[in-house]
Parts: C-alpha cells; structure tokens; sequence
C-alpha cells in the first residue's frame, strides 16, 4: 500500500485538514477578543506559533493511534478487519464542511466589514485616543498618517537612515497649516502592520494614509511613496525619486513629496510654507545622520538614551555650525537631563540657552526653538517669556505635537492651571495620539482635578501599549500611593518603571519614602543612597533626603539637602516640602525670623496686604507661615492666609499628588477647632490618605495639639497597621530591587 493511501485509511489527511480550519477559526476569535480588551500583539503571535507547533504533532498522534468503540488505540494493535477509520473518516469529513463553511462567512464578513464606505466601528488599539479627545469638534482641514518607511536597504544599519528621512519627512508636512498630520509616536505602532488602510485611517483618525520605502545603495537613493485615500482604499498619488545620495537632494525630495501631497489634498501653501518647506537644514549628511540618531536617542526618555542623544547632536554641531535644528536638539537633550537625570537646573539652562538664541541666530522662523527657547524660560521661572515663546511656537508650527504638549505643561506644572492645560493636551494627542509622555501628562491633569476614573484609564491605555516608558509607570505609582493608598501596589509599580532605566533617580527616591512610610528603615537606607549616587544636584532626590535627614534626627543631612532641593526646584509646588522642613528645623532652633525669610524669598506674594491669589504651588506654604505669624503675633496676617487656604481647598480633591490631604485638618487646627480637625483627619484616612504621613503625623508642629488626643493616637495606630500590613505584601511579592536585595 502506497504512502498516501495509508495516510488516507489513517484520516491523517482529514485530521490535518480539520486541524487547520479549526485552529483558523479560533485564532480569528482570539484576534477578535483580544483587539477588545487591548492585549498586546505578542498575545496573538504566541498563539500562532502554538498552533503551527501543533499542527506536526496532531499529524503524528493520528498516524500512530487509531479510533476505536474502546477508545483511543495504538494502531499497530488493532486488527484491520475490526478498524472503524471509514466511519471516523465520515464524521471528520463533517467537521470539515462545518468549519470549511465557517471559514468562508467569516472571510467573506470580513470583506463586507472592511469595504469602502462602511460605517461600522472597528476596535480601536490601547490608547489610540483617550475618551476627550475622541469628544473634540471634527477636523476640517484634511488629514493624513505617513506609516514608517520600509528599509529596502541591504544593511540593516541604514534602519536608522530611513526612520529619520520618514521622521524628517512629517517634520516638513506638519509646517503645512493647512494639514492634519499624525506624529512619529503614533504611526510608529504601524510598522510593518497587516491592517488594512481604511482601519488605520479609523484609528488614527485620518482621512488619507501615506506608505513608502527607502533604498540606499552605494552613493545612490530611491524613495518611493503613495497616498491612499483611508476610506475608499484608492491610490491618489504615487511617485518613485531616485537620486544621488546627499542631504541636499534628500530634503529636495521631502520638499516635493510634501509639495505633491499638499497639492493632491487641495491644502493650500503659504509664501512663507513654500519657502520652509524649500530650505536646506544642513548640506552635511554625515551632520545629518548624527541628527537622525540624537532625535531617535531623545524620544526613548531614559537617563541613558538622553546621555546618547547629547552627544549626537553635539557631533551634528561640530560637523555643521550652521545646523539650526542640531542645535534645538542639544538644547532640549541638556534640557530633559533635568527630569531623567537629575541634572541641576541651573546648569541645564546655562547650556541650553545659548545653543538655542543661536538656532534662532540661525533661523528666526524655526518654531522648535522657540518651544525649546519657552522650555528655558520656564525652568528660569520667567513665566512671561515662557507663554509668550509657546505661544510663538505654536503660531510657527501648528502640527508639532511638543509645542502643544509642552504648553499643556506649563500651564499644569508651573501655573498650577489643569483646568486650562487640559485642551493642551488633547490637541497635542489629535495630533499624536498614542504619545506615551502626552498620555502621562495628560492623565496627571486629569488627576489634579480629581477625574481618578479618567485618569486610570488613560494611564493603563499608555502602559499598554508603551512598555518602555518609565514616566507612566512613575505616574501609575503616584497614582497608587496618593489616590489609592496603596504603597505596595506604588512600588510595584516604580519598580517596572526602574527595571526599564536603572539609573533614574528620582525612582529610587520615590522608592525611599514609601519604604519609610512602610516601616522598612534598611531598605530606606540603601535606596535613599543610591539615588544620591545617581542624582546627587536633583531637586527630587535632595527632597526626600531632606525628609529622611529629619526621620532619623540627622539635622545637618536635612537642612543641607533641603537647599539643594530649593536650589535646584523648577516647579514651585516641588518646594513646599523641603521648605516645610527648613521650617521647623529653624523653628525648633528658635529662628523664627529666619524660618519667615525663607518663606519671604520663595514666596513673596504671601506676604502682600492682602495676600496674593493661592495655588498648588504655594497654598501649603501659606498654611506653614500662617503658624510662624501666629507664633509671632501677627495674628491678622496668619488669618488672611488661613482663609486664602481655605477657600482655595475647596475647589481641589483631597487625593492625590496635589490634592489637599489633611490641609483642612490643619488650617482647623490653627483656627482653634480640635474637634473638627480630628473629624477632618478621620474622614481623610478612611477616605485613603496616606501621602507623607509620617511628616505629618509625627513631626508636623501645626498637629501638635491634637497628639495628646486619644482619637489622634487611633488614627496612627490604623495607618502603622495599615502600613505593616503592605509591607508584608511587598516583602511577599519579592521584587527585585536592586541593589538593595538581601
């Protein structure tokens, strides 16, 4: 008997076939129900692969056993006269016509799901557009998403070369006013991407997608690119450039792709767009590709990538002085060491100022230095100059997501305005929508105003689908702690976060107050060293020195690192709590009067007749020299300050990273009303509070009254509780957290 019959008297054949269609079948309901709750795209690879392994092994389990009325047999033990394989065969064939059939309708709906001009909604990706963005006015003007560039080089070095002539590509469309462009960010996910285009035209929210590929070869370069229309899945547009390899004939080339496309979508050019879109950054390639490399290096956000990308961009400079762009990027590398690698502000500004007024020497019109020039601004806290170049920035380049995204951060961080930086925000992600740092940001405005719900769902979308990302892991950890209570769960996630960069400071001082909180002083210890190691001028990490210097009666170690923190604070609601602990250093030394200079030199506004408007940025502070006045007998004064404080409470949430906490507690404490002060504490510690407790509970002067109370004394007995009991959790979930491990 032949192979090929035996394997027919066997159903090996009929088994496989059956095998395929089903496995087909399930994997087309897998995609479909992991697209809905988000999973990522490893999910579904690992399946697949699980299947074809699978595929041999079923081939092989039907050649060697057989089925029998008794069950499963090995075939070399069956008499053939009794073998019942034409039955099973049957039944195998109707198992085939079954799924054969299911595989045809599922097929065919697909086609009628896809096809032009329906409406139906298809799943969109994790966090392709939180729920407010989705909630704006319709865009008018025409829109477009350019997927990655396919690298049809044959090194696979040149991968960075093509990113960056893509990259450079949307940087010359997104100067066209009349356009919607979609950033690097969000296209990125689409890299080698089996969707169809009208799905991407939904999920990215564009009416036209562009594809393209770059070949380089030897001195030569070849770029060929299409526009397609999302909806209709029609070529508008396509052209093929083949050229001598030098930077004046790549940007020639993306100057006529934008041109041709702008012409193809009926948006009209300005003069001034006409002649951006002409101009030559550099005719240095070798100065180009260093370019290329810096901006790629910037976007990962680690402390090393920016280290990388510092240095990049100064080689830029080097190759070509007159490199405008190379010189934004120097100045926002040195910039961005501030918040990933705990560089002091002073020294990040005195670099970066005059590579930028130098990029502007340069090119006037350049609308990223004009957001790199505001970002300086801001860190000098010349809030002034600040709105009035992102504003320029914005005017010069209305499609550049980080001068929207930046301008929502200033409003938030340094004016204390949420409310205003929300739409900021959302404009920044219509125009990059899965931006894991924009999402981060915008999830903490949202939980500024006390939107927790919203909040969660914009940061778990931006986990999702940003794994690398420390900051929204950083965020979902303040998140924890602050709203939550919940440190064990906070360090969990700043741990995901440090596995990702090991040399982010601020992490590990985060880390080192919520292990004090817990009551785990070893730990405290080694991760409060280490981000001095790591950080030694960051204002964040001499922030939790300073606290952890007056835990342990180390005075010197807490006065000294809380001047290094107000030193090197940019964000005036970040100086609050080492001042806080100046405060009463100099108060339990009998310095009064030094503790209120403090207080006149970082807050003057606190002490006009009648007082300046409060914020986050200085509310708590009001309540702290409201105590020294009292002290003092300035009895009006500390007053005006109490009901400034007051009524400022009443509009924020009391969870939170900047919400109020126990303030309220506080300022009834200093207005004489202990038992609403305890009621107030009470209500704050069932509701979740746990930020800080240690300063406030133990060390705080203003609370010192209520210390003697028996109702006090329960409230830190149910957090200590509380405290211990997350230790026990942490220590039972045996993180990695090195180099802190026993």
């Amino acid at each position: 008997m032949s192979l090929v019959n035996e394997l027919k008297r066997r159903n090996v054949l009929r088994v496989g076939i059956a095998y395929v269609l089903i496995a087909w079948v399930l994997l087309q309901g897998a995609d479909f129900a992991l697209d809905l709750i988000d999973a990522p795209n490893w999910v579904i690879q690992t399946l697949f692969l699980l299947a074809l392994i699978g595929l041999p092994a079923v081939l092989i389990f039907a050649w060697v056993f057989e089925m029998t009325p008794e069950g499963l047999r090995r075939e070399s033990q069956i008499d053939r006269s009794q073998s019942i394989t034409p039955q099973t065969g049957r039944k195998l064939d109707r198992v085939i016509i079954v799924f054969l059939v299911l595989v045809i309708a599922l097929m065919a709906g697909e086609r009628l799901w896809l096809a032009p001009g329906k409406t139906q909604m298809v799943a969109e990706p994790a966090a392709a557009s939180p729920e407010p963005v989705a909630q704006q006015p319709v865009e008018s003007r025409p829109s477009i998403a350019v997927l990655p560039f396919v690298n049809r080089s044959r090194a696979e070095d040149d991968a960075f070369f093509v990113d960056g002539v893509h990259d450079d590509l949307l940087t010359q469309l997104a100067r066209v006013s009349a356009l919607k462009v979609i950033s690097r960010t969000s296209v990125m996910g689409y890299r080698n991407t089996e969707k169809p285009i009208p799905v991407i035209g939904q999920e990215l929210g564009v009416g036209n997608v562009m594809e393209g590929s770059v070949q380089r070869a030897g001195d030569r370069i070849r770029i060929n690119v299409q526009l397609i229309d999302a909806a209709t899945d029609e070529h508008l547009w396509a052209e093929i450039y083949d050229r001598e390899l030098t930077a004046a004939n790549i940007f020639e080339i993306q100057s006529e792709i934008a041109t041709a496309i702008a012409g193809a979508l009926r948006a009209a050019l300005t003069l001034q767009e006409t002649e951006r879109l002409a101009s030559r950054p550099t005719e240095n390639l070798a100065a180009y590709e260093a370019f290329l490399l810096g901006r790629q290096r910037l976007a990962r956000r680690t402390t090393s990538s920016i280290a990388e990308a510092t240095n990049y961009f100064q080689q830029a400079v080097n190759l070509d002085p007159q490199f405008a762009l190379a010189y934004v990027g120097l100045a926002d590398a040195w910039q961005l060491q501030v918040d990933y690698g705990g560089l002091a502000v002073e020294l990040a500004v005195n670099k970066a100022q005059p590579l930028v007024e130098k990029a502007l020497q340069l090119d006037d019109q350049l609308g990223e230095a004009y957001n790199s020039l505001a970002s300086i601004r801001e860190y000098a806290r010349d809030y002034e100059a600040a709105e009035r170049n992102y504003r320029r920035a914005l005017e010069l380049a209305p499609n550049y997501a980080d001068a929207a995204h930046w301008y929502g951060l200033f409003l938030m961080q340094s004016l204390g305005l949420p409310m205003r930086a929300i739409p900021w925000f959302e404009k920044a992600l219509e125009l990059d929508p899965l931006s894991g740092i924009t999402l981060n940001n915008y999830a903490a405005a949202l939980q500024q105003l006390g939107r927790f719900d919203e909040a969660l769902g914009v940061l778990q979308k931006s986990a999702a689908t940003h794994a690398e990302f420390v900051m929204t892991f950083a965020t979902l950890g303040s998140y924890a702690a602050g709203v939550e209570g919940r440190l064990d769960e906070a360090v969990g996630w700043l741990l995901r976060g440090l596995a990702i960069d090991r040399a982010e400071s601020i992490t590990y001082a985060d880390l080192a107050l919520m292990f004090s909180d817990l009551g785990d002083a070893r730990m405290t210890h080694c991760l409060a060293n280490q981000a001095f190691a790591l950080g030694p001028t960051s204002a964040w990490t001499a922030r939790a020195r300073s606290m952890l210097g007056l835990y342990s009666g180390d005075l010197e170690q807490a006065m000294d690192a809380a001047l290094v923190s107000l030193e090197n604070s940019w964000i005036r609601s970040d100086e609050a709590m080492p001042l806080t602990v100046m405060r009463l250093i100099l108060q339990q030394q009998g310095r009064i009067d030094d503790a209120v200079g403090q207080y006149e030199k970082h807050y003057p506004e606190l002490f006009t007749a009648p007082p300046g408007a409060l914020d986050r940025g200085n509310f708590r502070a009001a309540i702290d020299l409201a105590d020294l006045f009292r002290n003092m007998r300035r009895d009006t004064e500390a007053a005006a300050l109490l009901d400034g404080s007051w009524s400022y409470i009443q509009d924020i949430p009391r969870l939170g990273g900047h919400g109020f906490g126990i303030d309220d507690a506080r300022i009834l404490v200093l207005r004489g009303d202990r038992e609403a002060a305890l009621g107030a504490l009470e209500e704050a510690v069932q509701s979740g509070w746990r930020n800080n407790w240690r300063y406030y509970l133990e060390f705080d002067p203003i609370l010192g009254p209520l210390r003697g109370e028996a109702r006090f004394q329960d409230v830190v007995d149910e957090i200590r509780r509380d405290m211990a009991a997350q230790l026990e959790r942490v220590r039972a979930a045996d993180y990695d957290i090195a180099p802190c491990n026993e």
